[in-house]
């Protein structure tokens, strides 16, 4: 019984350290990583980046305070996820220029398929 509970105490301080270490990160620090991340996939200039992190500090804030709004339906929350990831795009499309603009689809393209491929690996029902 004593080995039992100890067990169980370990657990319970391995699940809280794991938590203790995904701290919510401020939209100028979500902006700043985006910026980064970018700038290293299409060689931005110094002007283009400074842009760039406006964009993405603009879409960390918007995305934030609909995360923060409890009386928002999922339905419309997601729409307006989805209208704030747009226009971010939009934006981001107007300081890049052509070859930049084909990396970035590329790339985006790349994310999604990597995203569908990671979701329908965890949906899968599990063989055996």
């Amino acid at each position: 019984m004593k080995k039992l509970s100890l067990i169980i105490l370990f657990i319970a301080g391995l699940n809280f350290a794991a938590h203790a270490q995904f701290t919510k990160k401020s939209p100028e620090q979500r902006a700043a990583h985006a910026t980064k991340s970018l700038s290293k996939i299409l060689n931005l200039t110094s002007d283009q980046a400074s842009k760039v992190n406006a964009i993405f500090l603009t879409q960390a804030t918007q995305m934030d305070s609909l995360k923060s709004d409890p009386s928002a339906d999922k339905k419309g929350s997601h729409l307006a996820k989805k209208s704030i990831k747009l226009s971010t795009d939009k934006q981001l499309m107007a300081v890049l220029n052509s070859d930049q603009q084909k990396q970035y689809l590329q790339w985006e393209k790349m994310k999604k398929a990597g995203h569908h491929d990671k979701k329908s690996t965890t949906e899968a029902p599990a063989q055996g």
